[in-house]
Formats: C-alpha cells, sequence, structure tokens
C-alpha cells in the first residue's frame, strides 16, 4: 500500500508488495499450497483407476518397460501396491508440483520485483497459467504421470541458471524421461529451449554445451529404447500382459475394466505403427466420440491460440539482429508441432495441448525475466495495441475465457 499523507485514503501498489524477495516466494506457496490443500480437503484428488493405474505397478523383473520407474521405486517398498499407496504417491507428487511450480514463479516475480511493467506482464501470464482448465487444477488433482514429469521440468528451470545447481538439470531430465517418455513431446521443450539460451547467453561455454549435450542425447536414447523395448516384453497377449503386472496390486479390476486393457489401451505395446495409428482412429472417431471434440477443441480454442503467439514470435524474430538468437525463437514458434506424433498415437488432444500451451507461457515468461530486448520489445507493442484496442483486447480475452469454461468438463 502506498498512502499520501495529504489524503486518507491509500492505494495498492503491485512493485511495492512484490518489493521483498520473501514476499515474491510466499506468495506463490501460500495460493498453490492452498489450493492444494483445497483440492485434498475437497476430495478433488482422483482415486487410481482405469488406464493410468498400471503406470504404478510396472516393474522391470520382465524387462525394461516405459512409464515404470515409479512402479519399480514402489516395488522396493512394497510387495502389494494398494489404491491407498497409490492415492498418497500421488499426493506426494502434487505437493512436488507445487513446491517446483512456487519455487519458478517466485524465482520469476524476484527478477522482475524492481521493474513494474515486466512485473505487471509476468503476473498476467501467471495468472493465466494458473486458471488455465487442465493447468494445476487438472495436474493437482488428476492420477497421470504429468504432475510428476511438470514438477521435475520446474525443478530443472529453477536450477537451470545455478552454478552447481545446472549439473542436475540432465540427471532430472532422464528421471522424467524414466517416469514417461511422453515428456519429450510436453513440457521437455520448455527445459530444452532454456539450456539452449543459457549456452548462447553464455558465450557458448563448454560447460552448458556438455550440459546441453548430454540432456538431450539421454532424454533421446532414453526415450527411443522405451518405445523399442515395449514390443520386446516377451507377452505373448494382452491378457498375460495385465495379469503379470497386476498380480502387485492389492485391488481388482472390473471385467470392463479388464476388457478395456485387452482391447484398446494397450495396444501400442501389442501392434504395429499401421494398426496403432488405425486403433487410434477408431477410438477417436468410432467408439468413444472423442474425434468430434477434439476437432471442436482445435478450431475454437487451439487455432486460435497458436495463430496469435505464431504472431507474436514472428514480431520477436523479425526484432532480432543475431542468427542463433533468431533460432531459438523459432524453435519456440514451431514447437507446438511436437504435439503431432502424440496425438496420433493416442486419444488426449486436449493434454497435449495445453501442455504445450503452458510451456509458450512459460518460454515469454523466461524470456521478459531474462530481458530479452526482442521479447520485451514485442510484450511493449502487444500491449500498447491492447491499449488501442480495448473493446477488440476484452473480446479477445472474453472468447478464449468463454471457450475455456464451456470446454472444461470435457476436456
Amino acid at each position: 500500500m502506498t498512502c499520501d499523507k495529504k489524503s486518507s485514503g491509500c492505494s495498492f501498489s503491485v512493485e511495492k508488495l512484490f518489493s521483498s524477495k520473501i514476499v515474491c516466494y510466499l506468495l506463490p506457496f501460500v495460493c498453490l499450497g492452498g489450493y492444494l490443500i483445497y483440492c485434498v480437503a475437497a476430495d478433488k484428488i482422483q482415486e487410481p483407476n482405469g488406464y493410468y493405474l498400471i503406470h504404478y505397478l510396472y516393474v522391470y523383473d520382465h524387462g525394461f518397460v516405459a512409464r515404470g520407474l515409479v512402479g519399480e521405486v514402489l516395488s522396493w517398498f512394497f510387495p502389494i501396491v494398494t489404491e491407498k499407496i497409490i492415492y498418497n504417491v500421488i499426493i506426494g507428487f502434487s505437493v512436488m508440483l507445487m513446491i517446483s511450480a512456487s519455487l519458478c514463479i517466485g524465482k520469476a516475480l524476484s527478477k522482475v520485483r524492481n521493474d513494474k511493467n515486466r512485473l505487471t506482464v509476468v503476473l498476467f501470464l501467471i495468472v493465466i497459467l494458473c486458471v488455465l482448465p487442465m493447468s494445476f487444477k487438472m495436474y493437482y488433482a488428476d492420477i497421470k504421470l504429468d504432475k510428476m514429469l511438470w514438477a521435475l521440468t520446474f525443478f530443472a528451470v529453477f536450477l537451470a541458471d545455478r552454478k552447481y545447481g545446472i549439473w542436475f538439470v540432465p540427471f532430472l531430465c532422464i528421471t522424467a524421461t524414466l517416469i514417461n517418455p511422453v515428456f519429450l513431446f510436453c513440457s521437455m521443450i520448455l527445459i530444452a529451449i532454456i539450456l539452449l539460451q543459457d549456452f548462447h547467453s553464455n558465450g557458448y561455454s563448454v560447460k552448458n554445451g556438455i550440459i546441453c549435450a548430454i540432456s538431450y542425447i539421454a532424454m533421446i536414447a532414453v526415450g527411443l529404447y522405451g518405445t523399442i523395448s515395449e514390443k520386446l516384453l516377451g507377452f505373448a497377449t494382452p491378457e498375460e500382459f495385465i495379469d503379470y503386472y497386476f498380480s502387485r496390486y492389492g485391488g481388482s479390476l472390473t471385467p470392463g475394466e479388464y476388457e478395456r486393457f485387452a482391447t484398446e489401451w494397450l495396444f501400442d505395446y501389442f501392434e504395429p505403427l499401421d494398426k496403432i495409428f488405425a486403433t487410434s482412429f477408431r477410438i477417436y472417431f468410432q467408439e468413444w466420440g472423442n474425434g468430434i471434440i477434439c476437432i471442436m477443441n482445435f478450431i475454437f480454442i487451439a487455432l486460435p491460440a497458436y495463430i496469435l503467439l505464431t504472431l507474436f514470435w514472428k514480431k520477436v524474430i523479425k526484432s532480432e539482429t543475431n542468427k542463433f538468437q533468431k533460432f531459438i525463437y523459432f524453435l519456440c514458434a514451431v514447437s507446438p508441432v511436437v504435439i503431432i506424433p502424440p496425438v496420433s498415437i493416442s486419444w488426449e488432444f486436449s493434454k497435449y495441448f495445453y501442455c504445450n500451451f503452458i510451456v509458450q507461457v512459460c518460454l515469454i515468461i523466461f524470456f521478459i525475466v531474462r530481458n530479452n530486448p526482442a521479447v520485451l520489445k514485442a510484450v511493449e507493442e502487444t500491449v500498447e495495441k491492447c491499449r488501442k484496442n480495448v473493446v477488440l483486447t476484452a473480446a479477445i480475452v472474453a472468447y478464449f475465457a468463454g471457450c475455456c469454461v464451456y470446454y472444461a468438463p470435457i476436456l
């Protein structure tokens, strides 16, 4: 609060609120931690079920299996894994996500706290991240391993500019890939571009080059091996596959769940690539009807959002003079194409779209915090256009907000 001695009133000052580093870190912890407590207290955390349940039951006893690290570690402590154990692990992952996200948000706010314009924009983008239908709300409550991927990504981002902490980044990237190779198509893009940017910003230093190379090569190698190993597990049928891993489960599958595992959920382990595409198409458009929802999601949310982001990055690239920096911005602009492979062989378009959108917003925040001139210039021009076209800006915000509210229940 800033107070005028000649007046009895006080006016709120954003930069005054965040003048202390402690507040910059404490506020995200309080807000995100409070929401997590609400999710737990209000029973918003999902119970273990469906396709994602088996990810907590995988072990390496029958050979290396992608997405198997969590189940393998659990097997060291629990010969039988119950729903309660998995539920507690899910909450534990949510806590790690809350901590890592709070650290990154706090760090970003502390870096720009003395610059009112940058602070305002960063705060606005952080709010966007936190209110998306499939942002923290989904990751806190969801059974998927994705929340752990994001937790490790945020930890890696937090450590990326630390003198010694940066050496832990390759380990975090490898761990995330072992937890789920889908990391390569999701939040990995964020840390990959940050590592490349640090390599460039530090004058192509040997240290940053080594860390980049180790991280990239290790992630790709583990991801490829995980994909190949799925075909080398040696199970003759999906039923044999299910029986082996669910022998560790302290609960039971319903007949319907067992049938789904055998006929739809495990098709990528037992079918060649052409049949995987065919099965994916069938699930999208013939059986579950998700294809229509995904098309509407793409047309009304994803496409307009990507058009706006592309225009932004085009403006950034145009303002930049350094060729390598242009290349980094180009990678930011084209990074959404990474969702094409997983979308083509799965049925989770919405998850990948929102994940990539979070990456895009995080990249913009990163460059603003790093004070990159081309990005700051593009942000200033964008803000100025918004001020001059208040009605159009309000309409765009209302449109996306309306779409998110409308589609949120079915995403």
